[in-house]
């Protein structure tokens, strides 16, 4: 059993009062001192080409009539959509993201002038974007080119991935376990020491794949390249051995 002493805030064993058990390496006295450790961080690092990409597209219009504007803003919306269909898009990857009508007045316009719904004079904004995921990422720039001759405008970009992860996860976090433990055994080595078992692991949880290596895209009236090019995968992890 052991007594605890406090005096003015500092905390005392009472050596003669220790149980003669318990594990943990002691000192003369019979006090129990934690062994000596050493901590790292080790990362790990790797780099692979996406399977998959996400694009998403649409259609924006302007008309001083919603009804005219919503019409035509669907008829182009189904071109855009048979057009990615055919190139072999399943239909379950076209997921509807915005549909919206916005009336935009006209404030040059006299103050009396309105609409035939009593609304001030303006425009109606209509947009609807689509997200596509291709399984096929060697198809992007044929993707991206058949929606814009069917008549996409609109484009918020190109976001390659991985379908799945977890591997590339896994293989990250060994590759950080093998760099903190050679940098645990290169600095004991240093100091005239060696390492024993691990004591303590922290993992940093990774935010995803890093920026790619290599991404081109020049899509528009004229055509351009789409490169999935690579991404990198980082883990880091803290690391507490012991010291011998």
């Amino acid at each position: 059993m052991c007594v605890l002493t406090f005096v003015a805030g500092l905390l005392f064993l009472q050596p003669a009062l220790l149980s003669a058990g318990g594990g943990g390496e002691r000192a003369a006295g019979g006090v129990a001192v934690r062994p000596a450790t050493i901590t790292v961080i080790g990362r790990g690092e790797l780099f692979a080409e996406p399977d998959q990409a996400a694009i998403t597209v649409g259609v924006q219009l302007y008309d001083t009539s919603a009804q005219v504007a919503a019409a035509e803003l669907r008829d182009r919306m189904d071109a855009v959509i048979a057009a990615v269909l055919a190139l072999g898009v399943p239909e379950r990857h076209v997921q509807t993201m915005n549909y919206s009508i916005f009336f935009e007045r006209d404030y040059q316009a006299p103050p009396r002038a309105h609409d035939q719904d009593g609304r001030p004079a303006g425009t109606y904004r209509v947009e609807n974007m689509v997200r596509l995921v291709l399984t096929d990422v060697t198809r992007a720039a044929a993707v991206v080119e058949a929606a814009i001759e069917a008549g996409a405008n609109q484009m918020y970009g190109i976001e390659f991935s991985f379908s799945d992860p977890g591997p590339l996860e896994e293989e990250a976090r060994t590759l950080a376990m093998e760099d903190a433990h050679a940098r645990a055994l290169a600095l004991a080595v240093a100091g005239g020491r060696t390492i024993g078992e691990v004591l303590e692991i922290t993992e940093s949880v990774p935010a995803g794949p890093g920026p790619y290596d290599a991404r081109a895209m020049s899509a528009g009236y004229g055509g351009g390249p789409v490169q999935p090019g690579s991404a990198r995968y980082t883990a880091s992890v803290q690391v507490t051995y012991e010291l011998r």
